[in-house]
């Protein structure tokens, strides 16, 4: 029986503390992990609560996928896919077959691909991204967690990039397929706010050289979303377990990283393009950020 009450949000490292990942795991990157049930430290039933990190669990056997406000039931082989906003957990009936799992933070796609995760389709709020997986793709799906979990091991330098392509090619095999049950959820007047913010959020982005993200601060949103900062701060740390603060923050890096990834901009010209005041105000925040200037992130 899963709580009746949703914990405070699991960070990535804090998963990291309750798995006894051996050493074999060492050389992976600090926002991606493959793992298996026997590389979780207890048995014990995991909380239902948020993660601060997406997962993919290929599972075998009946299940109950307690995902936000209801609970489906799933036989057979099934590809769940989990985002950052819904709290979960899975109540294991039967295992037959674990073929694995598959964590890792939003940046950890979001540098690598262009358009952010949190817009693909699976994670619209519309469908809960659980399937079954039909025979005729079942080999498919099971060689593509091969792939994912020979790579995660492996030595090659670029294999993160391998890791991403993969990852791409789970979420659009199952955006192909029918979820196994439909979502009748009506969003609370917290949950619409949120995605309202979300949506003026993203609407800055990507960025272009000619314009400025002029939403930089809370009080710019509360404004606009015409709501008091103090609200708009509570509402939003009740349904992501974030601040404000902290949602633009990783906003404003994930694209700090991608201009500097895939253009050929200026440190100058991103810092300006982002809204900063000058380099050295860019230049403190990448830093406090990653622990590394722009100029050496991009080299």
């Amino acid at each position: 029986m899963r709580e009746k009450y949703i914990n405070h949000t699991q960070k990535f490292a804090d998963f990291e503390s309750s798995a006894r990942f051996d050493q074999k795991y060492n050389d992976q990157s600090s926002s991606f992990r493959f793992f298996n049930s026997s590389d979780c430290a207890t048995g014990n039933t995991i909380a239902y609560r948020r993660r601060d990190f997406y997962k993919i669990s290929l599972l075998k056997g009946d299940y109950i996928v307690h995902y936000g406000d209801e609970s489906i039931s799933v036989s057979g082989l099934s590809l769940s896919f989990f985002s950052p906003l819904v709290p979960y957990t899975i109540e294991v009936l039967k295992e037959e077959e674990n073929a694995g799992f598959i964590i890792f933070t939003e940046l950890y796609y979001d540098s690598f691909f262009k358009s952010s995760i949190s817009l693909f389709p699976l994670f619209n709020g519309k469908n809960k991204p659980i399937y079954n997986i039909p025979a005729t793709l079942i080999k498919e799906v099971e060689n593509l967690f091969y792939k994912i979990e020979k790579q995660s091991r492996s030595a090659y330098v670029l294999k993160d990039d391998m890791i991403r392509n993969h990852i791409n090619e789970l979420m659009h095999i199952a955006h192909t397929l029918t979820p196994v049950a439909e979502r009748n959820h009506k969003l609370t007047s917290k949950e619409r706010l949120y995605t309202i913010f979300n949506e003026l959020l993203e609407r800055q982005f990507p960025i272009d050289s000619s314009k400025i993200s002029y939403l930089r601060t809370a009080s710019d949103f509360a404004a606009l979303l015409h709501v008091h900062v103090n609200y708009l701060n509570r509402i939003l740390k009740e349904v992501t377990g974030k601040t404000t603060s902290t949602l633009l923050y990783e906003r404003l890096l994930k694209e700090s990283i991608i201009l500097l990834k895939h253009t050929n901009w200026s440190i100058s010209e991103i810092s300006f393009s982002l809204g900063f005041k000058d380099v050295s105000h860019f230049n403190h925040f990448f830093r406090k950020q990653t622990n590394a200037t722009p100029s050496t992130f991009r080299s």
